[in-house]
Formats: C-alpha cells, structure tokens, sequence
C-alpha cells in the first residue's frame, strides 16, 4: 500500500506509480491488481496532511525488488507519505492475486470517532484535577 501527497501534482503521482512497477517489473515480479482507492481521509494527520491518496499493489515477486521499490519510495518523502509491503501467506496470496485489495469499509455512524464514549471525550485519567488523593 502507497500512500501519495494528494498536494502534489497528478502527473509526479503517477510517474512514482510507474517507477514502483518498473522497478518490480525488472526484478521479475508480475503486477496482478493496481486498485487505486483515491483520496481517503486518514486516521491521523502525518506530514501535516489530513488525507492522501490510497493505491493497493498487489504482486508477486523475490525480496529484492520488493527492497529497491520501498528504497526509492522512503527517498521521496515529499511525494510517498507512507507505503507498507504485506507479505501474504500462500492461501491469502491466492485470494488476494484473485480479487485484488477490498475496499476498506467504514461502518461507524457519521462522525463518530473510535475509541471515544458519549460526549466525545476519555473517561478520566491523565493529567489535571477531578479527583481526590487519597490520605497517606
């Protein structure tokens, strides 16, 4: 998975793609599935951007070339905000290799936040007031 400044020009987007499966290509990996999910807000803001550009690889290949492709996309921090290689075991392959990346699905409510109960903030603990010591 790549995850693409969705700031930077769509013509140095997809020059990155194509240089990633160049590289695999070369090294003699077969590209199955390039689903390209587009522009999704992510969980947390990194780089200080609250959404990117999701693209799912999906291929079969020797370490080697797996390596040199996550070597030039950790080069290019202003374009790749992130990229995660999965390696799957022979079963999810299959399936994977089939069908492609499914699509993620969201099934909270709109707006809701996970990991938060009614009223939108933590239950206690941290730092500041609200409770007593406890006598010593």
């Amino acid at each position: 998975m790549i995850i693409l400044n969705p700031d930077a020009e769509e013509e140095r987007q997809q020059e990155m793609l194509e240089r990633v499966q160049t590289i695999l290509r070369d090294g003699g990996a077969t590209i199955d599935h390039v689903d390209d999910w587009g522009r999704r807000k992510m969980a947390y803001a990194m780089q200080k951007k609250a959404d990117g550009r999701y693209v799912v690889l999906t291929c079969s290949s020797d370490v080697a070339p797996v390596a040199e492709a996550e070597r030039i996309m950790g080069i290019n921090k202003e374009l790749v905000i992130r990229h995660q290689v999965i390696r799957h075991n022979r079963v999810e392959a299959e399936r994977a290799k089939a069908s492609g990346a499914p699509l993620p699905v969201d099934d909270r409510p709109e707006g809701e936040r996970p990991g938060r109960g009614p009223g939108g903030r933590g239950g206690g603990g941290g730092r500041g007031g609200g409770g007593r010591r406890p006598r010593m």
